[in-house]
């Protein structure tokens, strides 16, 4: 299965749609429609994207898992991965994330995990 396989399987499962994820991302609808309809899978720059938004682990997005493993670099709004009401911070740091390269966009989620951790302690 290929990533945007993967990716279009578990919005599906998670009855997300398109838009949202878009939204997050940045990106035309048409740009996701493209991967879709070529086969072809999102740039490197957004996996990491995705796989926050989508709250799966980027080695199941990359195939070397079977089950969609939970990210333990994301959040869930009320633990019902309800993305489509985001609020005006929220697309702004998002926003900002995407525009960061990917040595910065590993830091950041490292230190949100360091968070996450202290957080749950």
């Amino acid at each position: 299965m290929t990533i945007i396989e993967r990716i279009v399987q578990i919005m599906n499962d998670k009855h997300l749609n398109q838009s949202d994820l878009c939204k997050f991302l940045g990106i035309k609808d048409s740009t996701f429609s493209t991967w879709k309809v070529r086969k072809t899978d999102p740039p490197a720059k957004y996996l990491l994207l995705i796989c926050e938004y989508l709250n799966i682990s980027i080695d199941y997005l990359l195939g070397r898992e079977q089950q969609p493993q939970t990210s333990t670099t994301t959040t869930n709004n009320n633990n019902n991965n309800n993305h489509s009401q985001f609020d005006e911070t929220t697309l702004q740091v998002a926003e900002e994330f995407r525009k960061l390269d990917f040595k910065d966009k590993i830091q950041v989620m490292s230190l949100i995990a360091e968070l996450s951790e202290k957080k749950g302690a």
